[in-house]
């Protein structure tokens, strides 16, 4: 799965390449990918939410959003 996001990332840039070049962006791109794919699966682990959920981390003002929710807000308001 992670291959496929890959080239589609790389398909959605649409530039072209001779094919040195391509295999060393590719390298670089998979590289990048796979790192990543690790912070965020580490961070929905935390949160215990799923990988596929949409998480947004305001590094400004410190909330992390999963969807379309403050995730603090909602931590609040349980108390």
């Amino acid at each position: 799965m992670l291959n496929r996001i890959r080239n589609m990332r790389l398909q959605e840039m649409n530039i072209q390449f001779d094919g040195a070049s391509y295999k060393e962006l590719l390298k670089e791109f998979q590289d990048f990918e796979t790192d990543s794919s690790k912070f965020w699966r580490g961070v929905s682990s935390r949160l215990s939410v799923p990988y596929e959920w949409p998480i947004r981390i305001d590094h400004a003002n410190g909330p992390i959003y999963v969807g379309e929710h403050d995730l603090y807000e909602e931590e609040e308001n349980e108390d």
